[in-house]
Formats: structure tokens, sequence, C-alpha cells
């Protein structure tokens, strides 16, 4: 758990991912003004999902598949309809953001952009995009 401590942006994941996910993750992160990028975090090292999310005590929370997405509304208790793709939640003050199939996205031009659309619900309150 020590590696998303001090970080205002917690990426959760299913699987481990790749070098290049990981970039694009990152390079996302810096785009919506976290200086510091995010932490990328498996659902096997956070056992205690909802825990993890107070103790790292985040921004915001991007689920990026289906396995952590279905892993932050079973630990927040949201409904499908409140914690989907386009349908941002705010759960106990964090804010938590769906973007599946992130990594299949990079090679698709379209949805590339829809991904990053959903990214941007995610923002850093302190660096809004212009």
């Amino acid at each position: 758990m020590s590696q998303a401590q001090d970080t205002t942006l917690v990426v959760l994941t299913g699987a481990a991912v790749d070098v290049r996910v990981a970039s694009a993750l990152q390079s996302a992160a810096q785009a919506l003004g976290y200086a510091d990028g995010c932490a990328i975090v498996q659902l096997a090292d956070a056992p205690d999902l909802k825990r993890f999310v107070f103790e790292a005590d985040p921004w915001s929370v991007i689920a990026i598949d289906d396995a952590s997405i279905n892993a932050l509304r079973s630990a927040f208790d949201l409904a499908i309809q409140d914690f989907a793709p386009d349908v941002t939640a705010q759960a106990i003050g964090y804010r938590l953001v769906a973007v599946p199939g992130f990594a299949a996205c990079l090679d698709d031009a379209d949805a590339k952009r829809v991904a990053w659309a959903r990214m941007q619900a995610a923002v850093h309150p302190g660096n809004p995009l212009d």
C-alpha cells in the first residue's frame, strides 16, 4: 500500500499493466494536473479496497477495467447506475471515475478520445483543464 501514500490520484487495475499503459497513465495524470503523476495499484495489492482508499486519501480514483470498476462498486456500495463509464461517483469525499478498457484504447484513436473524455472527470481541483 505504501506506493499510493502521498499521491492525489490512484489508478486501480485488476491486472498488471505493461510499460506502455503505465506511461500513458502517467502522462494522462500529469495532463489532468497531477504533477507527481499517479499511483497504479492492482486489486491484489489492496485486498480491503475501501480501507486502502481511506489510507491513500487521493483526490480521485480511476478504475481502468471491469474488475476494478466492480471492486469499487462493491467497496463503496454503489449501484451500476451510480458508478459507470460517464457516471462519476462521489463516495465519502472521493471522486471515483470509470474508464473501462483503457489498455485496449491505446491502439484506437476514437476509443482513446472516449477514454480521455472520461478521465477528465478526475481533473485535479487545483489545476482545471483549459
